[in-house]
């Protein structure tokens, strides 16, 4: 029999769930025709509701048997919705109405919508030491460094994401590739100091990786999950920052999560996330 622990766990999110659903919400509901806000006229109070795609228990609509509750308390299953369409999509009678590939579509394409606005916002420009202190952050020492080669003639971004078979980070990896000449440069200065903060911010994003990976039983697995992993590894990675001794105190959460998303996806082009397609001979 299941504990009453056990149960409740898949509502128990995580703070940096809650936080990137905070950020990719940009203060309005999912559902596609719908722009309530989710924080109240004041200006505080939070009014948004965390919804399951997914149910959280046997009881409630589109419950998957086959999830653990990690899953279903994991960014991927959640989406954060108006107080009307929260109880309208979990009433069991608008089940088949509101099917699970539907939820997932509002979802992704809300997030993917909120991701250009905030782009659009020039959040570099606004906060140009942001993406500098991120680096410092997730490049902090550890007792041992992973003996990695860096990847050579990095793979084709769309070439990667066919081979590992992405769909929902697919056009957030598009929209963000473009900053990878930006990062560089930042890089670039950082070596000129002698400086090893580059290496160490991607071996470091690699150790993540490679200990989320080690979850997944073969290639296949992964590719299965390839979405679900990203979010594994930018929680695992934000959760790092958010509990490093240097907080980021200077910088509202949306443009930690901004300048973050450059990193990630720089170090999915050069495959220290998922994996490399095979190289043509």
């Amino acid at each position: 029999m299941t504990s009453k622990g056990s149960k409740d766990k898949s509502r128990q999110y995580k703070p940096s769930t809650v936080r990137r659903l905070d950020t990719l919400s940009g203060n309005e509901c999912a559902h596609p025709n719908c722009s309530k806000k989710l924080i109240a006229e004041d200006g505080i109070s939070i009014i948004s509701k965390i919804c399951h795609i997914a149910a959280a228990s046997k009881k409630g609509p589109r419950f998957d048997k086959d999830m653990t509750d990690d899953e279903r308390r994991g960014f991927d299953n959640l989406i954060l919705l108006c107080d009307e369409h929260h109880v309208m999509i979990d009433n069991k009678a608008n089940e088949e109405t509101y099917p699970t590939t539907l939820l997932k579509t509002w979802k992704s394409e809300h997030e993917r919508k909120m991701l250009e606005l905030i782009s659009n916002k020039n959040l570099l420009s606004r906060h140009p030491l942001s993406l500098n202190r991120v680096i410092n952050l997730i490049g902090e020492k550890m007792d041992d460094v992973l003996d990695l080669t860096e990847t050579e003639n990095a793979p084709n971004t769309d070439e990667k994401i066919k081979f590992n078979n992405i769909e929902r980070y697919k056009s957030i990896i598009r929209e963000f590739a473009p900053y990878q000449g930006k990062l560089n440069k930042i890089y670039e200065e950082i070596e000129k100091e002698g400086s090893t903060k580059k290496e160490l911010v991607l071996h470091n994003i690699k150790r993540v990786y490679l200990n989320i990976k080690s979850e997944y039983a073969n290639f296949e697995d992964i590719k299965i999950n390839a979405d679900k992993i990203l979010d594994k590894v930018i929680e695992k990675v934000l959760d790092n920052i958010n509990n490093a001794p240097n907080k980021l105190n200077e910088f509202d959460q949306e443009t930690i999560d901004f300048s973050l998303m450059i990193v990630i996806v720089d170090a999915f082009m050069r495959c220290n996330i998922l994996e490399e397609p095979p190289k043509l001979i």
